[in-house]
């Protein structure tokens, strides 16, 4: 994570499928609530394929939602 003062936290390298994966693009950043939870669905690129990832602010965890290689299925 990257962290600024008075904005929203960055993903910068996450660890998946025993490889580290280090993004060079946010293209969407989003938040959600769920109840009293407040989630930050991101959307992000490694340069190669794309990622959908979900930060719980309450539990401070964060999963893979999705991985695309940006072509159709």
């Amino acid at each position: 994570m990257v962290y600024q003062v008075g904005q929203t936290p960055l993903p910068w390298k996450i660890k998946w499928r025993r490889r580290y994966l280090t993004f060079k693009q946010v293209d969407l950043c989003h938040p959600v609530w769920e109840g009293k939870t407040l989630h930050y669905v991101y959307s992000v690129c490694d340069g190669a394929n794309y990622y959908r990832l979900d930060y719980n602010t309450r539990s401070q965890a964060w999963t893979l939602m999705e991985v695309s290689d940006g072509l159709p299925a």
